[in-house]
């Protein structure tokens, strides 16, 4: 079983704001819906936030809207209290220590024994994909790798839990600003400038699929095992009980050799079933 302990450094709760009964509901509501710990974040820009919720959903206070969103798990409004308590801050190459590892040192790994199997799929899961930019950075990599060949079916799941985000995602469109990571080189190969945005080219849109999954869900929707997942800077927000639980689940859904990337501040404490641990990248046995 895997264990996670994460070095955290938690922004101090700034609860004066809450009212205690809002406080508990909503760090409830926040656990029992997105398996995160309320405590890690900023209360303070939260409660302005969903006290901006409040007015737009015309309710009595916070107490009212807090009762409404638990008494309505499935309700539209869900979707805007995703948006506030989840964290969608992302980029191109972000970590790029542990991205250059993974081009220079993993793909190449995956690459060879596949070959040598005679297993021309490739699959990889990108957790927590809010508005897409990791899922294209893995989409052009993939794609200097394996493709154009013919012979490589690479696909790339990209989920989360804020549908906008997965909106976002699927438009492919970004700013010149969000691109300062990407080479020119790469802006040039894997990006169409639209005069105001930088639009990703079809064949990278075409080998990822755009998904709404909440990983605290008692099941997932994937019958496939994956060659590599990414789930970076997304379990630092999570319960322990939350850490544990989807860091176990993630490992299943690995095949033989397969790698789990975590965030550079996430770490996994018990390593025993893997056979490579370095910049956070995790191998599962080559059976």
């Amino acid at each position: 079983m895997l264990t996670t302990t994460l070095n955290l450094d938690p922004v101090a709760p700034q609860t004066a704001r809450f009212p205690p009964e809002a406080f508990d509901m909503l760090a409830r509501l926040a656990e029992n819906h997105l398996g995160m710990d309320f405590h890690k974040r900023r209360h303070d820009r939260l409660f302005l936030m969903i006290s901006k919720r409040v007015k737009a959903t015309f309710k009595q206070n916070i107490i009212d809207y807090l009762s409404f969103l638990e008494t309505h798990p499935n309700h539209p409004e869900w979707i805007e209290i995703e948006q506030i308590l989840t964290i969608q801050k992302t980029e191109f190459f972000r970590e790029s220590s542990q991205i250059k590892f993974f081009e220079e040192t993993i793909l190449p790994e995956i690459k060879h024994r596949k070959y040598r199997d005679g297993d021309f799929k490739i699959r990889a899961w990108s957790c927590g994909c809010s508005t897409g930019e990791e899922a294209y950075t893995l989409s052009i990599l993939f794609h200097q790798k394996f493709l154009p060949s013919t012979e490589w079916d690479v696909r790339i799941l990209a989920s989360d839990v804020h549908q906008n985000a997965l909106e976002i995602g699927k438009n492919a469109q970004y700013t010149e600003e969000s691109l300062h990571n990407v080479t020119r080189e790469k802006r040039l190969n894997y990006f169409k400038n639209t005069g105001e945005n930088y639009c990703v080219v079809e064949p990278l849109k075409e080998m990822i699929h755009f998904r709404k999954i909440n990983l605290i869900s008692d099941r997932y929707p994937i019958k496939t095992k994956f060659s590599v997942i990414f789930c970076r800077n997304l379990l630092i927000y999570m319960t322990p009980f939350w850490q544990n639980t989807i860091l176990n689940r993630l490992r299943n859904y690995l095949e033989p050799g397969g790698y789990l990337l975590l965030g550079h501040s996430e770490y996994l404490a018990d390593k025993k079933d893997f056979q490579l641990t370095k910049f956070n990248a995790f191998q599962s046995p080559i059976c």
